[in-house]
Formats: structure tokens, C-alpha cells, sequence
């Protein structure tokens, strides 16, 4: 199912936005303004963007007509900053987590949904969480327990003794660490999470620290780990682990504890081409659509009428399949978002943490 970066020929000739936006692709200056028939819209990378070029943009194109150019890369909010506020968007279209979205709301850098465009049938359909003032949900994914073994709470992963071998945690460099996992372990329930305990989690760290052999900071990168066979018990993206238990790789995911979170489609404040993107979130989350991009890579639809469109042996491999939701809890964005006394963010204290943790 994979199509290649190069097969994108609609990305020739694009330039970096500038050394402080990292390495996201854009459409070169004026280009997307001047032609009314395309639409430029983040993909994210890896696996996730295959399922999204599959799923979405080629489909999109045959429809409407109009010209998708894939960006593969992610956005973050400094990104997202600095395109708003030097008034050089040329991105339509984003995929971003909800934390993310919150912020960027906060900061009015997203420009309003309009629903007057979907359909009564299909905007039905779509859950409330989902159906924002400045987003629409894409997908729901899980960092599950993924192993060859079977450890099946965050407190047997943390012992090392009864499973041992080699293992990945998501660093915390994006804020988006093994938290709640580590207070998971360390025996808080899962809806005594919040408001986190940053010293206990760092605590539970701390003894978890020597048996982590890589501290992956992108989905494909915690998948590449069990791939190559780095490590044998992680905590990853369900999707990665899906797809390469479709490879053949034995491998297991233990739903008990996932940690549940949700992305949406946003347009960037100032986007060129806002109608057009308005149209293609509108596509993206409609029931059909959504439930080829989990066939493709399996993570929740935010339609939920996307279910009559999967497989019964898909449906079960997603997070949102009901058996599989009432074991996981939603990570609590708004905690992260809270501002505290000093004026900086929970996400921005637990960062600052995590660095100096690092190098201790």
C-alpha cells in the first residue's frame, strides 16, 4: 500500500519556509494563490501518510478536480506560529493533535469550520469531541503496550525481572512523554491521573531509565525499532504495530491502559486557498473515506458511520472498537494546556522538566 515520497511530483520546486520552521514543504511564494484550482494540504509522514494520500487526497483530486499538493511532514505549533504570525501561510490544510489545537485556538491562529458545507447525514455522524468551532477530528490513535511477550499493565512493563528485553518509550521532547504510563506503574488509576503528579512520574522514570534503549520521538521511528528488531516491548502508536502485524510480525498490543488521543484537520489563519481546504476536510471525514484510511492504517474513524466501511477483523484492531475504548482513558489535553502562575503552559513546564531530567 505504500507509494513513495518521489511518486509526489506535485512537490518539485518547493522551498523551505526558513531554517526556523524545520523541514516543512511548501509551495513556492504566490503559487497557490494564483491558481484557485489547488490546494495545499500536510500529510504527516510514513505510514500515516500513505494511508492519507490513499485514503484522502488521491480520491479528492479524481472527485473535485482540484490539485492536491501532499506536504509529508508534521506540524507543530511553533511551525504553525511562525507561518501566522509573518503572514506567510502557504499551507491550507494541517493535521495536528488536540493539544495543539488548543493552543493554536487560544492564539487565534486557525480559521473557523464551516459546516454549512457538509452534509446533515454525515455531520451526524461525526462525535462531539470531533466537530470543534476550528477543527474537525481526522483520527483517534492509542500509544499502546506493543511486545512478544505479554506484560498487560504499565506496572508488569516496568518490571524488568518478570519481562525482560529491550525497550522504547516516547521521549519528552514534544511534552508528549511516557507520563501517564509511569504513574500508571507506579499504581495511580487511570482516572486519578489528573491533575498529573510530574514528580511521581519522573520518579517512576527514573527506575524504568535503564532497561529503555532508544527514547523514539516519531511514530515511524518506535516502529522502525521492532521492525529492525531493537527492542521487544515498547510503547508506541497502535497504527505502526497494526502494520507491521499485517507484514507478518509477530507482535502483540495490549489495550488495557492505552493512552487515547485524538488529531484534527485545521486551516492555518491567512491559508491561500480556504475554500479549497474547506472542501477537503469535509471529504476527509466523511463515513466512506474514513474507513478506507483505517483499512490502510488502523486507527479509530471520528465518523463513527465509518464502521459499516471496515472489515469485522479491522474494526477490532482500532482504538475506538468498543471493546478495545473502555479499557484506554483519553489523555487530559486541558491539563496540559492550563497556564499556570508563572504564565507558562503545563506542556511547557513538563518539557523544561524532561530536558533537565535528560541530562542527569
Amino acid at each position: 500500500m505504500r507509494r513513495q515520497a518521489g511518486t509526489l511530483t506535485s512537490l518539485l520546486g518547493v522551498a523551505l519556509l526558513g531554517l526556523a520552521v524545520g523541514t516543512l514543504l511548501v509551495a513556492p511564494p504566490g503559487a497557490v494563490g494564483q491558481d484557485k484550482g489547488k490546494v495545499v494540504v500536510q500529510i504527516g509522514g510514513g505510514d500515516w501518510a500513505d494511508a492519507n494520500f490513499e485514503a484522502y487526497v488521491a480520491p479528492f483530486e479524481k472527485e473535485t478536480g482540484i490539485k492536491v499538493v501532499a506536504v509529508r511532514d508534521w506540524m507543530s505549533i511553533a511551525k504553525l506560529k511562525l507561518m501566522v504570525e509573518s503572514k506567510k501561510v502557504e499551507l491550507d490544510v494541517a493535521d495536528i493533535p488536540r493539544l495543539h489545537y488548543l493552543s493554536a485556538v487560544k492564539a487565534n491562529y486557525l480559521e473557523k469550520i464551516d459546516y454549512g458545507v457538509y452534509s446533515k447525514a454525515e455531520l451526524s455522524k461525526i462525535d462531539d469531541l470531533s466537530k470543534q468551532a476550528y477543527g474537525v477530528g481526522a483520527a483517534y490513535f492509542s500509544y499502546v503496550m506493543a511486545f512478544d511477550k505479554r506484560p498487560t499493565t504499565w506496572a508488569e512493563f516496568w518490571d524488568a525481572k518478570k519481562f525482560p528485553g529491550p525497550r522504547t518509550l516516547r521521549a519528552g521532547v514534544y511534552g508528549t512523554g511516557a507520563y501517564e504510563e509511569a504513574l500508571l506503574a507506579d499504581g495511580v488509576p487511570m482516572d486519578k491521573l489528573y491533575p498529573m503528579d510530574v514528580d511521581r512520574a519522573f520518579k517512576s522514570l527514573d527506575k524504568i531509565r535503564p532497561h529503555v534503549t532508544t527514547w523514539w520521538k516519531e511514530g515511524a521511528e518506535g516502529q522502525q525499532l521492532f521492525a529492525d528488531k531493537v527492542v521487544t516491548l515498547g510503547d508506541v502508536f497502535n497504527g505502526r504495530i497494526g502494520n507491521l502485524q499485517k507484514k507478518g510480525m509477530p507482535l502483540d498490543i495490549e489495550w488495557n491502559q492505552g493512552k487515547l488521543q485524538l488529531d484534527y484537520w485545521v486551516i492555518p489563519k491567512g491559508a491561500p486557498n480556504p475554500q479549497n481546504a474547506q472542501k477537503f476536510i469535509e471529504f476527509a471525514t466523511r463515513a466512506k473515506r474514513q474507513g478506507a484510511f483505517s483499512e490502510l492504517i488502523p486507527y479509530g474513524p471520528t465518523n463513527v458511520a465509518a464502521f459499516e466501511y471496515v472489515k469485522p477483523e479491522t474494526a477490532k484492531q482500532l482504538p475506538t472498537y468498543p471493546a478495545n475504548l473502555k479499557k484506554q482513558f483519553h489523555r487530559n489535553e486541558d491539563w496540559y494546556a492550563e497556564t499556570g502562575p508563572g504564565g507558562k503552559s503545563n506542556l511547557e513546564l513538563i518539557i523544561e522538566r524532561w530536558n533537565r531530567w535528560t541530562v542527569q
